[in-house]
């Protein structure tokens, strides 16, 4: 083989590569995903697994379950255990509530375990989209909340009244599972984009399911907590009443129902 042809081959070789990754390395012509579907796969399939050398099956499932376990953590389990301190009524509720997020907390920890393995090994840079950044941003945030709640407990069984460490816990959960839920719709986008290298490529009707489910259970959630607040307004309220009838405080531990709403409200 001549100079010129090797020259040549190397040319179109490097143009090729041009048009698949896009400027700075990143996927699509644009550089940030396109091109057809098929073309994506059959390049995914055969790229070699990328730098941790996995296949685009194995990116397949472990996208999915990254995913799927995200998904629980944000549109089932952190707000059934939101709904539950908002509606219970049942001596230790509390303390329920609070295994129950951790339990939610753990899932997402395997969530963003996975997160983190596969922007090490995909082989392009996935800190450029949003939906990393907010993942991370949320993961870190959370570590802050088991804190606060267990704070505000101890300071609501003190003085009986909320404090800052309530109010930081309470729209803390709020804000991070309003951002975790929505996060997710990005990540389907995500995947969309450059199914390549994620090995998964959502179809419109998954991604309109998810932010159908995922709106229902916002909307539940926050129905839920307007709820609790009116409840415990009308329950202090009441308590307040009947303290100055009686002319004397009730006991802290006076009844499961009261236990309650005094302890967590």
């Amino acid at each position: 083989m001549t100079s010129t042809t090797r020259a040549m081959l190397l040319s179109l070789v490097a143009t090729a590569a041009s048009a698949q990754y896009g400027p700075g390395g990143r996927y699509g012509p644009d550089g940030v995903g396109g091109g057809s579907g098929n073309d994506d796969n059959d390049f995914g399939s055969s790229f070699g697994g990328g730098r941790g050398g996995f296949s685009l099956e194995s990116r397949h499932k472990i996208i999915i379950a990254h995913g799927v376990l995200a998904a629980l953590a944000f549109v089932l389990f952190f707000p059934v255990g939101s709904i539950l301190i908002r509606l219970g009524s049942f001596r230790g509720v509390w303390l329920v509530h609070g295994l129950f997020q951790l339990f939610a907390y753990v899932v997402y920890i395997a969530a963003f375990g996975i997160g983190v393995w596969m922007i090490n090994n995909i082989p392009v840079n996935m800190l450029d989209n949003y939906h990393p950044i907010i993942g991370i941003i949320v993961f870190v945030l959370l570590f802050f909340q088991p804190i606060l709640g267990f704070v505000h407990h101890l300071k609501f069984k003190k003085h009986n009244r909320r404090t800052i460490w309530s109010y930081g816990h309470l729209w803390l959960g709020r804000i991070l599972i309003t951002m975790g839920m929505i996060n997710g719709g990005l990540g389907l986008l995500l995947a969309s984009d450059a199914p390549a290298f994620t090995g998964f490529a959502p179809s419109r009707g998954q991604t309109i399911a998810y932010g159908v489910i995922a709106g229902i259970m916002w909307l539940f959630w926050v129905s839920a907590s307007i709820y609790g607040e009116r409840k415990r307004k009308i329950s202090r309220k009441a308590a307040l009443n009947k303290e100055v009838d009686e002319g004397s405080p009730r006991p802290y531990d006076d009844g499961k129902e009261y236990y309650a709403q005094r302890t967590y409200a």
